[in-house]
């Protein structure tokens, strides 16, 4: 999950420009390219984990892999949308740092609880935690493709 994470944050701070307005402002409609993108990065930070599968190398099974990122892309743009780019992997880190260490089994045999809260730690074949992927994606990507990025407000922004 570590690999995931971080190539998620990584495309985290593509999420806005460096200019608020110009990301405020445009010809064509903002949402269908925030989607794009969105789409885009989930394609590269899964293809080039899943460029080293089968080898070595392998980050674990392709399925997982591909719960995994979606997961974590949601939890990223839900970050974007509510936090701004430069902190949306405030939401991501927990989920990384704090499950195993946690009293878990990682098997379909934990409670529902224990599998959300281990979402990135259970196997393929758990349902709960591909439901709990899903939903922070669909929860994320539709507050980003929305809103987009949260604007920087802080006062060293300002000056």
């Amino acid at each position: 999950m570590a690999a995931t994470g971080f190539a998620a944050i990584a495309a985290g701070t593509t999420l806005t420009g460096p200019d608020p307005d110009l990301d405020r402002t445009a010809a064509l409609p903002w949402p269908t390219r925030r989607a794009l993108h969105l789409t885009l990065a989930a394609l590269v930070v899964l293809g080039l984990l899943l460029s080293v599968a089968g080898t070595t190398h392998g980050y674990g099974d392709p399925a997982a892999l591909a719960r995994n990122c979606a997961g974590a892309l949601g939890l990223i743009s839900l970050g974007a949308a509510t936090l701004g780019s430069a902190r949306s992997w405030f939401y991501l880190v927990p989920f990384i740092t704090i499950p195993p260490f946690l009293p878990i089994s990682r098997t379909t045999g934990d409670s529902v609880l224990g599998q959300i809260v281990s979402w990135p730690l259970q196997p393929a074949e758990s349902t709960t935690a591909g439901i709990t992927a899903a939903v922070l994606l669909v929860l994320g990507a539709a507050d980003y493709i929305l809103r987009g990025s949260r604007l920087n407000t802080s006062a060293r922004a300002a000056a």
